[in-house]
């Protein structure tokens, strides 16, 4: 009686995960998540997460054990890890006027942020997800809204000691929230025209300055 011929072909074997280390999986399970909820926003399941990176779910959640754990890891990788240190240099640089620190402040941190999967997240968060946009809203005022009214303050020569209060965040936000719908129009358009972005920071910072000096007295 013949015998059955062994196949030698790959499809024959059963796949095999690839064997990483805990942080270089850890580093995959949360890219696979960020491409994910850029394409459906935080409401994608981590089922999808766990296809997306070739694993099982029972695999995901002995990294990530809650859903939370997750989109916190997305939320450091896209919004915390993006950012440069150096910024901070150029922001408290006072040896130049406040206005060209955040021109080029604003310069490099478009170059950085006007990009698909950022600027996707970036409205997910501010459309759906209150919790994320809660700590991306924190993370701006304190690291560039602020900074930016108390610099203006010392320009202007006013008391910078007192608390920064919400209405002097209102013109500040106008401005970052604006430029961050610019880039999303652009995208939008697939017109990303980099003197024309230049020309735009240049524009909503002129509104600010004069917006400052116009109520350059502190409140009351």
């Amino acid at each position: 009686m013949p015998t059955k011929k062994q196949s030698n072909t790959p499809a024959a074997a059963a796949p095999n995960r690839r064997r990483l280390s805990p942080e270089a999986r850890r580093d995959e399970i949360v890219s696979a998540a960020v491409a994910l909820f850029a394409e459906t926003g935080f409401d994608g399941s981590t089922r999808d997460v766990a296809r997306s990176a070739g694993i099982t779910q029972p695999l995901l959640y002995r990294y990530f054990p809650s859903k939370e754990s997750l989109i916190e890891a997305v939320y450091a990788r896209v919004f915390l890890e993006s950012w440069d240190p150096a910024w901070d240099d150029i922001l408290q640089d006072r040896s130049l006027p406040v206005r060209d620190r955040f021109q080029y402040f604003y310069e490099a941190y478009t170059d950085t942020v006007f990009e698909r999967v950022w600027l996707r997240l970036w409205y997910f968060a501010l459309l759906r997800d209150a919790e994320v946009y809660g700590w991306y809203r924190e993370v701006v005022q304190e690291q560039i809204l602020k900074p930016l009214v108390r610099e203006r303050r010392i320009e202007l020569g006013i008391d910078q000691a007192f608390h920064v209060t919400p209405a002097e965040l209102e013109m500040p936000w106008l401005l970052h929230g604006g430029l961050l719908n610019y880039g999303l129009r652009r995208q939008a358009t697939g017109e990303d025209d980099k003197a024309g972005r230049v020309h735009a920071i240049r524009q909503a910072l002129e509104m600010y300055m004069l917006c400052s000096s116009a109520h350059a007295a502190p409140p009351g």
